[in-house]
């Protein structure tokens, strides 16, 4: 019983709450009037203050010819309802006008400050590709160059390599002619201390001979003379 009455409590604030936001709209005091602002819904009804036009309103209940309204201020009154009219006033409309044209000049400002800095940024952007560029056309020069060097110092390896082996060659055959020529040169030697005992055999030879023909000469010759004498 007790959830049954609190539930219908509920529904029934909630209805008037509904009731009341979709009557909630909002008016506007009529051009060129000062407008009583009444405790009340009547003329009769002591006067709180009065409203300059323009002056927006939130109309929350209609009663006797006049509407119970609620300022910006949150203040809570009574006007007449002659006197309300619900197209925006031309001073609101040229308010807002300024400040939409004064937001739109903000933005203008903005987007042209957003403008330049964006211009700037691409001529940074600009100056550090050229640099990029620069030095990725420097980069490839030298990588061809080294690449030339490269194959140069490959080229000269090869060369290098045979010129050792050949080098290696040539020190092999110098040892080997060293060796034959100190071969030559002792059998040189050799040949003429040969020779030399030769030629001082057949000098002694000759000698000898010489001597024994001269001793086979005298030798007649005392013979001769020998015989002459007998």
């Amino acid at each position: 019983m007790k959830n049954l009455l609190f539930s219908l409590t509920t529904l029934v604030l909630a209805v008037s709450a509904f009731a009341q936001t979709s009557l909630a709209q909002t008016g506007y005091v009529s051009d060129m009037l000062l407008l009583t602002f009444r405790q009340g819904p009547g003329n009769s009804y002591e006067v709180i203050k009065t409203l300059q036009s323009d002056t927006p309103v939130s109309i929350m209940e209609e009663k006797n010819g006049f509407y119970k309204v609620t300022l910006q201020s949150n203040e809570t009154g009574w006007v007449d309802k002659r006197f309300i009219v619900f197209k925006q006033p031309k001073s609101i409309v040229l308010e807002q006008l300024k400040q939409e044209n004064s937001s739109l000049k903000d933005k203008i400002l903005q987007l042209e400050s957003s403008s330049q800095a964006l211009e700037d940024a691409i001529k940074n952007l600009e100056a550090s590709l050229k640099t990029a560029l620069d030095e990725k056309i420097k980069t490839s020069r030298l990588l061809s160059e080294n690449r030339e060097k490269y194959d140069t110092l490959i080229k000269q390896s090869g060369n290098i390599h045979k010129l050792i082996k050949e080098n290696k060659s040539l020190h092999e055959q110098n040892i080997t002619l060293a060796g034959n020529l100190e071969k030559l040169e002792k059998s040189h030697k050799d040949l003429f201390k040969t020779s030399m005992i030769k030629w001082f055999l057949a000098g002694v030879g000759v000698l000898l001979l010489g001597w024994i023909i001269g001793q086979s000469v005298s030798s007649k010759k005392r013979r001769s003379g020998s015989s002459l004498l007998d």
